[in-house]
This record gives C-alpha cells, structure tokens and sequence, in this order.
C-alpha cells in the first residue's frame, strides 16, 4: 500500500478538530468548564463571544454567531442540531491564577493568543516567562485533545458519549447534571 502524503492525511482526518471543538463546548457546559490534567491539576476551558460553525460543505453552510455565552445559546444548539460542527472558536483557559485566552479552529491552530501578564521586570525573563505560559498552554490544549482522542477511538466508550451529547442536543430545557458521566473529561 502506497504511504498517504501529508495533504491526505490532514484531509482524512481534517474532522477530528471540528469533532474536538463540538466535543469541548459540550464538556465544558456538562462540567462547568473544568477539565483534569493529566498531573491532577485542574484547569477551566469556557467558549468566549465568537464562534464559527459549519457543515460538510464550509462553503455554503458556515455560521459565525457572536453572542456572549455560546456554549448555551439556542442559535448554537439549533446550528449543532441541524448538523453543524464547531469549526472556530474563541476560548478562555485557565490554569491556577493564569488566564489564557485566544481562538483554536478546527486545524488545531491557535490565534490572537493573550497570555497572562509576566511577573518580571528584566526584559530576558519576561521572554522567558512568556515562553513557558507558551509552553503550558501548548500542554493544556495538547492534554485535552488526548483526552478527546482517547475517547474517540475507544467505540463502546464513544457511543455513549456520543448519546450523551444527542441527549445535550435534544430541545426543552437542560437538565446538564442528568446527562451520563461515561467517558467524563475530569475523570
């Protein structure tokens, strides 16, 4: 078998960070944003006022919807109801005291990062401190799409997942606490 270039591959698996993104809005409503590390340490992800949502074909059924809670706006939840997928989205993290905040699209880049303030005057440390808030928010995002992936690619685990977030989906009122706990992302 022939080996797959590195276009095929992104194209192949190009729906992973739109199921990832759909996959983190609904976690971060289920758990109030809190997800566990993989040292223990807890860090909160919450969806900030822009989103960008599209369908199989991005062209012709993309939706950007600037409201100030999106994870729990019904025009996201009718958008996610229909089919769409988060392809773009504007997210605040934070670690401890840190606060990051910048937009992840669907390609797993991150843009317009804001990093929380350095502490040190020397201008040599401060190139240092930013650096590793770099690092560490690198980590983070990295640690939660494991999570996702793991998840993802365990079937009996990802069905009920799945039927978690229909479930999310579903409309009436949200009652987050009744949806399962199977495949939790603070487990």
């Amino acid at each position: 078998m022939a080996e797959l270039s590195m276009a095929d591959k992104l194209r192949r698996t190009h729906f992973l960070g739109r199921e990832f993104l759909t996959w983190l809005m609904f976690r971060s409503v289920k758990d109030e944003g809190v997800f566990r590390l993989d040292d223990g340490t807890a860090c909160e992800v919450f969806f900030e006022r822009a989103l960008t949502l599209d369908g199989d074909n991005p062209a012709r059924e993309m939706s950007t919807i600037k409201v100030d809670e999106p994870a729990i706006s019904e025009e996201v939840m009718l958008s996610l109801r229909l089919g769409k997928k988060v392809s773009r989205a504007r997210l605040n993290v934070l670690v401890e005291d840190r606060e990051y905040g910048f937009v992840l699209d669907g390609a797993l880049l991150m843009r317009s990062i804001k990093l929380p303030d350095a502490t040190a005057m020397d201008p040599v440390e401060v190139l240092g401190e930013r650096a590793a808030f770099c690092r560490e928010l690198e980590d983070v995002v990295q640690q939660v799409f494991l999570r996702f992936v793991r998840l993802r690619i365990d079937r009996k685990a990802w069905t009920r997942e799945a039927a978690s977030i229909r479930r999310w989906l579903e409309p009436g009122p949200h009652f987050v606490d009744d949806v399962t706990d199977h495949g939790s992302a603070t487990a």
